[in-house]
């Protein structure tokens, strides 16, 4: 590559990080970060704790607290704290906003109890430590961090996580038992509290039960389902889990099945129609999270994942090109269509501005440096 073209790459991504910062505050409110400002107007754990990764240190103090705020006794960390009523007219960008913040456990879909609220918000706070040098916050929440922590001990004693259909983030697709996302958070989230004797325990199962060879599935329920789950197993390389040889076949199975352009496809390969629950069929949104819809969270984590692995001209490669998105539609959406455009069918518009993305990006951008 040569000057001129680092000088063009250079300036597209910093407009990118212009543009993203500023979608990333316009999600910013007094309770913390929300997950967007059209009909994900509440606080979503997996979107709003990612998000603070790249989001200003005292936004990112203020979600973390106020999730910490509705833990419940038996430690649980609800996965979304509502700010508005459920309802048709939200998902057309005309929420009614509650008195007061509601938080939600279980699936508003499938009624299961969802995992990951208390996972994200440890990795979220000691993300926020690391980088702030706020040692004083995470040690003053310590408590309450371990009160969540037993939580799944106590429910898991002997095995890996394990979820009821449409309660990790790819709940658009009907997957039941120890997914790989929910369990390489956990897996990560004992690090973060330096329970190494469990997390060692919660690796070995992890290597046993879903790897397949090449790389990890998707989930096990009565049987490992080998599906490649594109963000989990870079989630996998970025968090330190997977071997630098595990992380090169990830990687090749990667190049050969997902890579597009700018991002990775969800999955490969897609999963069947009878996996998709009805709700996306009468809202014509089959293909959200099964080789449709294009994220931009896999490939910013795509980036991450080759720059771990020392491929680092590559990273930087691709997370322009991710830069040159988001500059092309001066903005960071939550999904877009196979050609690049954001997501707006008749039943759905895609998220603008999406929080989680957008946070992701920035903490990206400071990790990968300048192109």
């Amino acid at each position: 590559m040569n000057r001129s073209s680092n000088i063009i790459n250079l300036h597209i991504t910093k407009n990118a990080q212009h543009i993203a910062l500023h979608a990333l505050r316009a999600c910013v409110t007094n309770d913390g970060i929300i997950a967007g400002v059209h009909h994900f107007v509440d606080l979503w754990a997996r979107d709003s704790l990612f998000a603070t990764f790249g989001s200003d240190t005292l936004s990112a103090k203020n979600t973390i607290e106020t999730f910490l705020r509705f833990q419940r006794e038996d430690g649980l960390i609800p996965y979304r704290i509502m700010r508005s009523k459920t309802s048709i007219a939200k998902y057309f960008g005309k929420p009614t906003l509650l008195a007061r913040l509601v938080p939600n456990f279980r699936s508003h879909q499938s009624g299961g109890l969802v995992l990951d609220g208390g996972l994200i918000n440890i990795i979220a706070a000691y993300e926020y430590a690391k980088r702030s040098g706020d040692k004083q916050f995470y040690q003053s929440h310590l408590i309450q961090f371990d009160r969540a922590m037993q939580w799944y001990e106590r429910r898991f004693p002997d095995r890996l996580l394990s979820e009821w259909f449409q309660c990790e983030w790819a709940d658009g697709v009907l997957k039941a038992g120890q997914t790989l996302y929910t369990n390489v958070l956990y897996w990560k989230a004992l690090g973060d509290m330096e329970n190494y004797t469990r997390q060692r325990f919660v690796g070995n199962l992890l290597r046993e039960r879903l790897w397949n060879g090449k790389f990890f599935a998707d989930w096990v329920d009565y049987k490992r389902q080998d599906y490649f789950s594109s963000h989990a197993n870079m989630l996998a390389i970025v968090f330190g889990f997977a071997s630098m040889s595990e992380s090169k076949s990830i990687l090749d199975v990667t190049k050969r099945y997902c890579l597009r352009e700018w991002t990775l496809e969800t999955n490969y390969p897609a999963y069947p129609f009878w996996r998709i629950p009805l709700m996306q069929y009468i809202s014509g949104l089959t293909d959200y999270h099964n080789r449709g819809c294009l994220w931009l969270q896999p490939g910013i984590t795509y980036s991450l994942a080759l720059y771990k692995c020392g491929h680092k001209k590559e990273a930087r490669k691709f997370f322009s090109k991710i830069a040159q998105q988001i500059e092309r539609h001066n903005g960071v959406y939550e999904v877009y269509e196979k050609d690049g455009t954001p997501v707006n069918r008749p039943l759905y518009r895609s998220e603008d501005p999406f929080a989680w993305s957008s946070g992701l990006f920035l903490w990206a951008s400071h990790i990968l440096g300048k192109l």
